[in-house]
Formats: C-alpha cells, structure tokens, sequence
C-alpha cells in the first residue's frame, strides 16, 4: 500500500542560536468505505486540510465475514482485496490526480470504529460519512459514526453524502462525555431452563435497552448415554445463545443495508 510522504520541515533556530522544537504535525483522519457519504467526508476533509494546512489520513478498515468466526476455517477470498481496491478508488475519484494536500492511506484489519479510533489519536479532527442504518441495529450494534463520537478524544465531524457537515455531538444527537468518562449499558439476559426426564429446554431473553429477542432452544440426551442433566443445560443454554448471537447479527446487517438515513 502506498502512501505520499511528507517532507519534514527543517529545524528553526530562534534568536540566541537554540533550537527550537518542530511544530506538531497537524492531522485529520477520514474513515473510507466507498459509499458516496464517505467520498462526501473525504471532500469536506481535504478542503478542511487545505485550510489549516493539515495532513489527510484516510483509513479504511476491513473485516472477514461473521461466519467465518466459529464454522469455517479463515480464507482469503480476496477481501483485504476488495477493501484495497475501494480505499484507491475513492482516493483517485474524490482528488483525481493532481492532489491539492498531502494524504495518507491506511488499510487496516478490524472493526471499523476500533480501527478509526485508535487511527485518530492525536490528530486534530475525525471525519466519517454518515450512513444509512435502521433505528434497531442503530440501537443494538451502536454505530460506526456513534461510537467514534462517543469514545473519540479529538473532535469528530458527521458529513452527509450532501457534504453537509456537522459536530458528531449534533448530528447524531449524542452527548458528548467529560473526557477520559467511560459510556456503558447494562443489556438484561434472562435463561428459563426447565429440565424434563431426558429434555433440556431453554427460553432466553435478550433486553437491549428496550429491543427484546427471544429464543427457544432444546437438548435431549442419548439413550446410550448416562444421565447428566449439567452436560444438557449446557448445549441448550449454548444453542440459545448461539441463536441470539445470529438475530444480533442478522439485525446488524439488515441495519447496514438499510436505506433509514442516521
């Protein structure tokens, strides 16, 4: 992956022939993922850097798909790839070739809030896309752009695929925390196991904040086998949350193709 390099700026020496320290490189991160509210963020961000003279540091981060976590073995089916592709892509279309400021690109593997978090520390601002994700997996899942203004330390900024931009605090309607607090929710689960001779049956009840799944899951045991209600409780149990696991999820990615404007 190539990047511009920066030119490092010599060293001044004040009146009395110190030197004086070099001036803090100045940074704005951008998250890139190809959607048009991303190439918006990436306009608004090289426009912001032509004014105060800051670096552009775009990063696109990747992930293999959920379920190649616990059924399959990890492959490359060419997604670090795809993710390369959409990162220079977005890059050459947005600034074309004559670029008016220095930019950065970085791929990275992981979630995207993690990678644009970390990404951001010590830079002077945080430009994301605001992207379309239904009210349920907003509120499930968190979003990319939710969490990043709720756990950034530098200033985030919200860009519409209109290019208009507003603080993260504002446009996602989000409080902003004293810095270094620490956002939590309690999310309820509840197991009803009911054990029956050789059945083992599971109701659980997953309460995110308000948003209620429910799944039904059994186990039954092998009439060659002894008696041993523990090892039943466990795989319904297990199979129960497995199942939640899989709505959470189906829920995310419905969010994630959703047309609902955040």
């Amino acid at each position: 992956m190539g990047s511009n390099q920066l030119s490092s700026a010599g060293d001044v020496s004040p009146a009395g022939g110190g030197r004086a320290s070099p001036a803090r490189e100045r940074r704005i991160v951008v998250g890139i993922d190809g959607s048009p509210p991303s190439k918006a963020a990436l306009r608004w961000a090289v426009g912001q850097a032509v004014l105060t003279g800051a670096v552009v540091h775009a990063v696109a981060a990747w992930e293999y798909p959920s379920l190649y976590g616990w059924f399959a073995p990890m492959v490359d089916d060419g997604f670090e790839r795809i993710a390369r592709r959409t990162l220079s892509a977005e890059i050459n279309e947005v600034l074309g070739p004559d670029r008016p400021v220095d930019v950065r690109e970085s791929l990275v593997l992981g979630h995207a809030a993690e990678v644009l978090l970390e990404a951001a520390e010590g830079a002077d601002l945080l430009v994301l896309g605001s992207r379309g994700r239904g009210t349920f997996a907003r509120t499930l899942l968190g979003s990319v752009s939710t969490r990043c203004a709720v756990h950034g330390v530098c200033p985030v900024v919200i860009v519409r695929a209109d290019g208009a931009a507003s603080p993260a605090a504002t446009a996602l309607g989000v409080e902003q925390p004293a810095p270094g607090a620490v956002r939590t929710k309690d999310w309820q689960l509840s197991l009803h196991v009911v054990e029956d001779e050789d059945t083992t049956r599971v109701h659980a009840v997953l309460d995110a904040d308000g948003n209620v799944l429910h799944s039904d899951t059994r186990s039954r045991r092998n009439p060659r086998d002894a008696p041993a209600p523990a090892v039943g409780d466990e795989f319904a149990v297990g199979r129960a949350l497995v199942d939640l696991g899989h709505q959470l999820l189906r829920a995310g990615v419905h969010g994630a193709t959703g047309t609902t404007e955040e």
